[in-house]
């Protein structure tokens, strides 16, 4: 309970406490973001971890769907199969069977005009050009662009994907579309094979117009959360998020919410591509499409499974997007629906909740992702863990580093306290990090963890000392003519009056003038030297871990990097955030994302033990961070021994985060 006293307009907290367990509460702020668009509501949660569980929990509740089955999402696949134990089919089938018994189906995916995308990751393979051209494109290409990368799907997926396409575009409801050759084309062939249209099945596209590219362009640029960004990053980030390739990255799943009493949802991490699927083993080894992990590498990622109240967003986020894209007024007719929706409880791990669904919506003017980030670690006091794509968003690390140096200040003794332990889970991959070196480096310098990125670091912190030199080169050149203007007017002073006090200031401009001399000397000498080793520091009251995975059965010496795709955030073991946005700038302001937050301790802390068992082996899941923190350095020290020995497999998936590379790039 929380109030505010109006005599002395003092925020009062009480915290409930049940004395038979323990005499002894932590009071925070509220963990749920408020003045928003979507307020908290009851809900189930689960989490799904990694994309065995959570692609086969999806066909189940769309193999159930008897009503409706709605879905967003930023890459669709049709020819992926979601199960892959010999059972089912790919999910495209699933939707045309589902589609053929009465189900309504709505698919709504980014598309990206100008095919930019396709040719780094192709988010739907079989329904543009993109996908024959990659097929000829020479290996030069792949090698001289890095950002380009080869699709993976099979000839025979290739040829399932193109044909359900072919078929879902006869039913195109999206607006405004670009009428291309190919759209003509599919316009005329519609009208003659309309009869081949997948039934029940509504497929849209939807993308970022002119005026929305410019908003997201200006605001990024003039009015970023980033403010320490110079000219270059700001103009680069601009271009890139907004005038460039600004995507639709949200994810989600609703089944049957005109049945509202049955409705179940999902909001996701996973890609509904072949990319996303993996087990919790994360093995090296690559399998086929309908056997096990047949995605370039291993892949870390996680979702959740929700029902009850919490829907209510989840479609009205749903109808919003389906009816900007359409204009078929899906949220007139579904208007009224979400009183009967009720908290239903599954076997498998359901927990009773309270959440929050929150969005990055920038043509809605919605920033509320950036808003909970901030707001909740602001709440830390034990132990902050971050699970991510990317880690380059530097106002999430000042407020961490705040949060921790603020404690100290209000008389938090870490000896009696303990610190505040940050671990982070992310890449360092060119696949992750090549677009943005710039503001990964600043994230981890912000942090006191610049040595992992020694090469950037290097190049940056001798920029800084070279300009900083130069300012006192110029300044002592500067004070040099002064002194010599000094020097000449005292020996005309002397020469008309040869004086004990004449002579007493001619030493005296000469002493100036010499030490200046010197002093230049050895700017100049610091100049031509060599450059400072880049070291890492420490800020009062935290302590930090910056680690990435790999696959814990690699071959000695060749280590294979496992692709964390995740986007979680845990704190203290009590507060959750799961959904599709990273730790950057373009997913904080610029692109569309959907998160859901809870503040359930139990929850959290089961879902941080798994990751943490998971991920360490076993060795780093303990509840006492600084426990868990002494571990992770220990597994972290033995992997980097046997790393560089070159003749042994990973004691475990952690390992520390180290990129070598010195190439500086600014566009995320």
């Amino acid at each position: 309970m929380a109030n505010s006293s109006p005599a002395s307009n003092a925020f009062i907290a009480t915290t409930p406490i049940a004395l038979n367990h323990t005499n002894s509460g932590t009071v925070t702020f509220r963990w749920f973001v408020q003045k928003t668009e979507y307020n908290p509501a009851a809900a189930t949660f689960r989490p799904l971890v990694n994309g065995e569980e959570a692609f086969g929990h999806v066909y189940e509740q769309i193999s159930k769907a008897r009503h409706s089955i709605d879905i967003i999402c930023w890459g669709f696949q049709p020819s992926m199969m979601f199960k892959r134990d010999g059972q089912g089919v790919g999910i495209g089938e699933l939707l045309r069977q589902k589609g053929e018994a009465g189900v309504k189906v709505r698919l709504l995916v980014w598309r990206d005009p100008a095919f930019v995308s396709e040719l780094s990751e192709n988010n739907m393979p079989g329904n543009d050009i993109a996908t024959d051209v990659k097929q000829r494109l020479p290996d030069s290409a792949y090698e001289k662009f890095s950002m380009m990368s080869r699709d993976y799907q099979t000839d025979q997926q290739r040829k399932i994907d193109q044909e359900w396409y072919r078929r879902a575009n006869l039913h195109n409801v999206s607006l405004n579309l670009p009428a291309g050759p190919r759209d003509v084309y599919i316009a005329a062939k519609g009208a003659l094979y309309q009869k081949e249209a997948f039934k029940n099945i509504d497929f849209a596209t939807r993308g970022f117009s002119a005026v929305n590219r410019a908003e997201i362009a200006w605001h990024t640029f003039w009015h970023g959360k980033d403010r320490d960004r110079d000219v270059m990053t700001r103009a680069q980030n601009s271009a890139s998020m907004g005038l460039a390739e600004p995507t639709h990255h949200q994810k989600m799943v609703l089944v049957d919410y005109e049945d509202p009493e049955n409705a179940r949802g999902f909001v996701m991490g996973h890609n509904m591509l072949d990319q996303y699927w993996d087990t919790n083993d994360h093995s090296y080894v690559r399998k086929t499409p309908t056997t096990g992990r047949n995605g370039l590498s291993p892949w870390q990622d996680i979702s959740a499974w929700v029902t009850g109240p919490v829907l209510r967003y989840l479609n009205e986020n749903f109808c919003q997007a389906w009816d900007d894209a359409t204009g078929q007024g899906l949220a007139e007719k579904r208007k009224g629906l979400h009183t009967r929706l009720k908290v239903r409880i599954d076997p498998g791990g359901d927990t009773r909740v309270m959440s929050q669904i929150l969005r990055t919506q920038s043509q809605k003017g919605k920033r509320d992702i950036e808003k909970l980030y901030l707001q909740a670690v602001n709440n830390a006091t034990q132990h902050v863990f971050i699970e991510n794509q990317y880690f380059r968003w530097v106002p999430l690390a000042e407020k961490i580093k705040a949060v921790a140096v603020q404690q100290q200040k209000w008389g938090r003794d870490s000896g009696k306290h303990g610190m505040v332990y940050l671990f982070v889970i992310t890449n360092s991959t060119d696949a992750a990090v090549s677009t943005g070196t710039l503001n990964t480096y600043r994230m981890l310098d912000a942090l006191g963890q610049a040595k992992s990125m020694p090469g950037v670091g290097a190049i940056l912190q001798e920029s800084d000392r070279q300009s900083d030199l130069r300012k006192q080169f110029a300044d002592v050149v500067s004070k040099q003519q002064d002194a010599g203007q000094e020097y000449l007017g005292a020996l005309q002073m002397q020469g008309m009056a040869n004086t004990p006090a004449t002579t007493q200031a001619v030493a005296q401009a000469k002493q100036k003038v010499d030490q200046l001399k010197a002093q230049r000397a050895g700017i100049e000498s610091q100049m031509k030297g060599p450059a400072h080793p880049v070291m890492n520091r420490d800020y009062p009251g935290l302590k930090v871990h910056v680690c990435t995975l790999v696959a814990p059965d690699s071959p000695p010496g060749k280590w294979e990097p496992v692709y964390v795709h995740a986007k979680l955030m845990t704190i203290d073991d009590t507060f959750t955030t799961i959904g599709s946005a990273n730790i950057n700038t373009r997913s904080m302001e610029a692109d569309s994302e959907l998160n859901i937050c809870h503040e359930h301790g139990d929850v959290t802390k089961r879902l941080r033990q798994q990751l943490w068992n998971l991920h360490t082996g076993g060795r780093g899941a303990q509840d006492d961070p600084q426990e868990a923190f002494k571990n992770w350095e220990l597994l972290i020290n033995n992997n980097a021994d046997f790393q560089k020995a070159g003749d042994q497999s990973p004691a475990a998936s952690l390992v520390g985060f180290m990129r070598t590379s010195n190439k500086i790039t600014r566009s995320d």
